[in-house]
């Protein structure tokens, strides 16, 4: 009888298994750290989706839904009042107007002139757009009224002879 044979099979067993047990946890900890490159690259589209479905058309808006993004996060960070700043902005002429038209649009839109906020609570929940530098403003002739300034969608030249239609 040859016993120790036995208990060298064992032994080499266990030292392949300890090696193959090894190996498997390269390979795993190799595939966690894919799977958290390519996690934080869907989480950079689901921002980039955030800031560029308002540019989306119908059809693109549908193939994004499909790819099973969250469109309803896709506007957090933005208050309904700066939401509301950046659809006038784009539905105006040439994706600009002063920060008075911007502001006195925002009032007509409103049911009730009574829910609307004051002209200075207004920049402020504005400020998110252009700290996303979603748009973008070009201070007016007075320096000490921000009612001139120029308030454009971020992408458009802003032309400094420029004159805002009223």
């Amino acid at each position: 009888m040859n016993t120790t044979s036995i208990v060298d099979v064992l032994i080499e067993n266990i030292k392949t298994d300890q090696e193959l047990l090894s190996e498997t946890l390269q390979r795993i900890e190799k595939e966690k750290q894919e799977k958290r490159e390519i996690t934080e690259r869907l989480k950079d589209y689901q921002k980039d989706v955030s800031v560029l479905l308002k540019y989306a058309d119908q059809s693109q808006q549908n193939k994004i839904e499909e790819l099973g993004l969250d469109l309803s996060r896709s506007e957090r960070g933005i208050n309904p009042i700066a939401s509301v700043a950046l659809d006038i902005v784009m539905k105006s002429k040439g994706n600009q107007l002063t920060n008075g038209e911007l502001y006195d649009t925002y009032k007509k839109s409103l049911k009730k002139q009574a829910d609307g906020v004051s002209y200075t609570e207004f920049n402020i929940k504005c400020r998110t757009l252009f700290n996303t530098q979603r748009l973008l403003r070009k201070k007016g002739k007075d320096p000490k009224s921000s009612r001139d300034d120029l308030i454009s969608l971020n992408g458009r030249v802003v032309k400094t002879e420029e004159k805002p239609k009223e």
